[in-house]
C-alpha cells in the first residue's frame, strides 16, 4: 500500500443528485470532513454571502441552508464531541476571520469566536442543529423548514446494536424536517464495520452492498406512490497512507475492507468431499447456502457455508421470515416438521463441524442468525 494518502472527495456522489446518500469505507479517509464541510458549513456561508450581495435582508438569520448533525444515541452528542468533530474545519479561513470555531447550545450549532485572552466564547450565526436519532419523537411537531441537509454520522454500528425499527425512526425524523417539500437531502456516513445494517434490507440495497467494490458508486430509484426517491451508495476507495493499525480490525481501518473475525475454513479442497445434502439460510436479508459434506477418505462429515444470491428452490430454508411452506423453518435445532432422518442430520450442525468460504461470510452469518450455534 502506498504511503501517499489521497483523501476522499464527496463531489463524485454529489453529481448523482440523490435524495438519500450512503457513504462508507475506511476510517480517517476524509469522508466526515467532506460532508460537514461541503454539505454543512459551506452551503450555509454561500447562502449568507448571496443574501448580503443581493441586500435582500440585513442579516442571514432566515435561510434554508442550515443542516442537522445527527448521531444514533443521545450519549454520542456531547459538547466535547461536537467541538472536536468540527475542529478540523478551518472556520477562521472560510469566514474571513470573523469566527474561529463551531459550538453548540441547547441543541443548536453556531459559528462562534473563542477569545484566547479572556477564554470566552461568543456565539454568532446559527448554522444548524444537533440531534440524536434515539430521541426523534421529541422533535415531532417542530418546525425545521430552515434545514436543507441531515448528516447522520456513524450510521453503521459495530456489533449490530441498533435502535428497534431504526430505518422507520429515521424516516419519522426526516418527515418532521422535510414536511413533504422533497428538498431535504439525507447523508449517511459510516465506517465499513459490518454489513449487517438494517438500512440495507429496509431500503432494498442487498444486491448493491453485496456487489459494490471500493471506489464504486451505485444508485437505486424507488417509486414511492408516484414520487421518485433516489438513493446513491458509495463504497470509498482506499485512501492509502501509513497503515499503523494491527489486529483483526486493521484491514478495515487501513484499507476500508469489511471488518471481519477469523473463521474456520475447510481443511481440504472441496473435491475431496461428497455433497450429501443442501439447506439454505436467510436472515436479515442475507442468504447463505449450506452443504452437508462427507470426507471421501475418512468418512467424517461437516457443513460448508457460502453466500448465495439466487432463489433457493425446493430445499429446507431456515429464516427469520415466516412462511406457510413446510420447507420454511426458523431454528435449525427446533424444526416443526416431523422427519427424524432430517432432524438427526441437522443435529450435527455444531460449531466444530461448520466451515465458511471466507472470513466475511462467517462473520456475516454469525451476526445475522437469531439462534445460538451449538458447541
Amino acid at each position: 500500500m502506498s504511503q501517499k494518502q489521497v483523501h476522499y472527495n464527496i463531489d463524485n456522489i454529489s453529481k448523482e443528485n440523490a435524495n438519500i446518500n450512503l457513504i462508507y469505507g475506511e476510517k480517517s479517509n476524509g469522508k466526515s470532513y467532506q460532508v460537514k464541510h461541503k454539505k454543512g458549513i459551506l452551503p450555509f456561508l454561500d447562502y449568507v454571502n448571496k443574501i448580503k450581495k443581493e441586500n435582500a435582508i440585513k442579516s442571514a438569520m432566515i435561510n434554508d441552508e442550515r443542516f442537522i448533525l445527527m448521531r444514533r444515541w443521545k450519549e454520542d452528542i456531547t459538547k466535547l464531541w461536537i467541538e472536536k468533530y468540527f475542529s478540523d474545519v478551518d472556520v477562521a479561513k472560510i469566514t474571513d476571520n470573523q469566527y474561529n470555531m463551531v459550538t453548540s447550545y441547547r441543541g443548536e450549532l453556531f459559528l462562534s469566536t473563542f477569545d484566547y485572552e479572556t477564554n470566552k466564547v461568543t456565539r454568532g450565526l446559527k448554522i444548524g442543529y444537533v440531534m440524536s436519532l434515539s430521541t426523534e419523537q421529541h422533535y415531532s411537531g417542530g418546525s425545521f423548514l430552515d434545514v436543507k441537509r441531515i448528516i447522520f454520522e456513524e450510521f453503521m454500528e459495530r456489533g449490530g446494536i441498533y435502535i428497534k425499527n431504526e430505518p422507520d425512526r429515521l424516516m419519522y425524523l426526516y418527515s418532521t424536517v422535510d414536511r413533504k417539500r422533497g428538498t431535504t437531502e439525507l447523508w449517511l456516513v459510516g465506517n465499513s464495520v459490518s454489513r449487517v445494517c438494517p438500512y440495507i434490507k429496509a431500503w432494498g440495497l442487498d444486491k448493491i452492498f453485496s456487489k459494490l467494490k471500493q471506489g464504486e458508486i451505485a444508485t437505486k430509484e424507488i417509486d414511492n406512490d408516484g414520487t421518485i426517491v433516489k438513493i446513491a451508495v458509495e463504497y470509498c476507495r482506499s485512501s492509502g497512507g501509513k497503515n499503523m493499525a494491527i489486529g483483526n480490525a486493521s484491514r478495515m481501518i487501513n484499507t476500508g475492507a469489511w471488518e471481519t473475525q477469523p473463521q474456520p475454513k475447510l481443511p481440504k479442497s472441496k473435491k475431496y468431499y461428497n455433497k450429501l445434502y443442501v439447506i439454505g439460510f436467510q436472515y436479515k436479508g442475507f442468504k447463505f447456502l449450506c452443504e452437508y459434506l462427507k470426507d471421501k477418505e475418512t468418512g467424517e462429515v461437516c457443513w460448508f457455508i457460502y453466500p448465495y444470491y439466487k432463489d433457493f428452490g425446493n430445499i429446507f430454508i431456515f429464516s427469520d421470515e415466516i412462511k406457510t411452506s413446510i420447507y420454511w423453518q426458523r431454528d435449525i435445532y427446533n424444526m416443526s416438521i416431523k422427519n427424524e432422518k432430517i432432524k438427526n442430520l441437522l443435529a450435527t450442525f455444531k460449531e466444530n463441524k461448520i466451515f465458511y468460504s471466507d472470513d466475511l461470510c462467517g462473520t456475516d452469518f454469525k451476526q445475522v442468525i437469531d439462534f445460538t450455534i451449538r458447541r
